[in-house]
């Protein structure tokens, strides 16, 4: 009898600590929060769409209707983002520093680029601070801006509150995904 007590209270035991350990590791994972703000921005992202409002209900669309773009936000926080406008002209004199005036001006309104760093500053409010350093648009240089961030899934919305044509910006972002190897260009470089 005291053998089948004492094995009883072994196995007991065992089964109290085995449980404790599962339950415990378990707790942990359910104790992680999600992933903040910056780890659902970062990464690569190809522009959906874009148009601007102003208070008085007017909206454009400053990059056309099949507006491109791309987005960059490291992890090490730094970003880069660029907009153009679909089907801009080629410069009759194939040198970008020989367009026309009018070459010029459509590049110019066609497209903006700018590069710098970024931190969340509201992770409640989607919050997002880009301290510009550079841009195709001189006057947001060293600019600090605010920008409403918002993820679902592989759509990342953006609200631009201060667009450089006037009004508030909504633009929308997808994911970029990584290319099929076998779909890539692939470049044979002539080394002389």
């Amino acid at each position: 009898m005291r053998k089948s007590i004492r094995w009883i209270a072994v196995i007991f035991f065992f089964v109290v600590v085995v449980s404790g350990t599962l339950l415990s590791g378990a707790a942990d994972l359910w104790a992680q929060p999600a992933a903040g703000l910056r780890q659902q921005i970062e990464g690569n992202w190809t522009l959906a769409s874009i148009y601007n409002e102003w208070p008085d209900g007017r909206k454009i669309e400053q990059f056309g209707s099949h507006p491109r773009g791309s987005m960059m936000l490291a992890p090490d926080g730094r970003f880069s983002i660029f907009f153009m406008k679909a089907g801009l002209p080629k410069f009759t004199s194939n040198n970008r520093l020989t367009g026309t005036a009018r070459e010029n001006q459509a590049v110019v309104q066609g497209c903006i680029a700018y590069f710098g760093s970024y931190m969340v500053q509201n992770e409640e409010d989607g919050v997002v601070m880009l301290m510009v350093e550079g841009c195709t648009f001189p006057n947001w240089d060293g600019q600090h801006q605010k920008r409403r961030m918002t993820v679902s899934g592989d759509t990342l919305k953006v609200i631009n509150p201060a667009s450089g044509i006037g009004g508030t910006s909504y633009i929308v972002w997808k994911r970029a995904r990584q290319e099929n190897q076998n779909s890539r260009i692939r470049f044979n470089p002539i080394i002389r």
